[in-house]
């Protein structure tokens, strides 16, 4: 009789105690699904944030590539423009050849420098500064856009300087020469100026030495813009493969714990309802 009264206090610690085990597994139970749910959310949403991450990265190249295009051209069109400037220099200083120290104000040959002065040499020269001045606008905004690819780890793609100011200041020099040799052409077909050759060919030198020092500078930056561009793709691919590999890296976390969380649901699920975890003892068939 005595033993059955204590075997009674011992059956009921182990109730409680049991009750107890079961309530802490039924808690982890809860965090274990809670853990489950959100790892299943973040799977999903390593995927869904890849479309805008990876069209931010291409859009910036883009951008990048388009405003490095504008330069890349306008330089061309700038070293275009030189060459045709220079050419007609060249057809001047040949006429120059035909004046002599005094020239009538109906000479054909001034009428002809007149010309091409007016209807060539000016018109180009303007057509420089001009695409010198958009063409700074568009290294300004690239300039801008490049701040936010910076700003990303493992890239460092240079800023594009401001030496298209020196090309705009040597256009404007050029301009002022120009006007230089307007003026002078007048006071020869004036007959104001002795020596009208080798007055002209002064001031046509001055323009000549202007262009050549644009086309100096156009050739070392569109050097520059190639570089830029080289390291702005090279840049782009390797955020890109970033984003990718960061992609797979999450993704195989992810699952291993998305499943390494749905054997801990079975674990405990089957302890709540039995009271025991399941056995991983393997019996050997006979």
């Amino acid at each position: 009789m005595s033993e059955a009264i204590a075997a009674q206090p011992s059956r009921t610690g182990r109730s409680w105690l049991d009750i107890t085990r079961r309530i802490l597994v039924a808690v982890i139970l809860v965090l274990a699904v809670v853990g489950l749910i959100v790892n299943i959310a973040g799977l999903a949403g390593t995927w869904i944030v890849r479309a805008p991450v990876y069209n931010g990265v291409t859009d910036v190249s883009a951008r990048l590539t388009r405003a490095l295009g504008t330069v890349d051209n306008g330089l061309a069109r700038i070293h275009t423009r030189v060459q045709d400037a220079q050419q007609t220099l060249t057809q001047i200083n040949n006429q120059m050849v035909n004046l002599g120290n005094q020239v009538r104000a109906n000479s054909p040959v001034a009428t002809r420098i007149s010309q091409l002065v007016d209807s060539k040499l000016g018109p180009r020269i303007e057509n420089v500064r001009s695409t010198a001045s958009s063409i700074h606008d568009a290294v300004v905004s690239f300039n801008g856009v490049l701040v936010a690819l910076n700003r990303t780890p493992a890239t460092t793609v240079p800023r594009l300087n401001d030496e298209l100011g020196a090309v705009s200041q040597r256009a404007q020099d050029a301009q002022a020469a120009l006007q230089d040799l307007r003026v002078r052409l007048e006071g020869v077909k004036a007959n104001l100026v002795s020596g009208a050759g080798a007055v002209l060919r002064q001031v046509t030198t001055r323009i000549n030495t202007a262009l050549t020092g644009i086309k100096a500078l156009v050739n070392k930056y569109q050097t520059r813009v190639a570089n830029a561009q080289t390291r702005v793709t090279e840049a782009a691919n390797k955020l890109l493969l970033l984003v990718t590999l960061s992609e797979v890296a999450m993704t195989i976390l992810f699952i291993i714990s998305i499943v390494g969380l749905g054997l801990l649901i079975s674990f405990c699920w089957q302890y709540v309802r039995k009271g025991h975890f399941p056995s991983l003892h393997v019996q050997a068939t006979p």
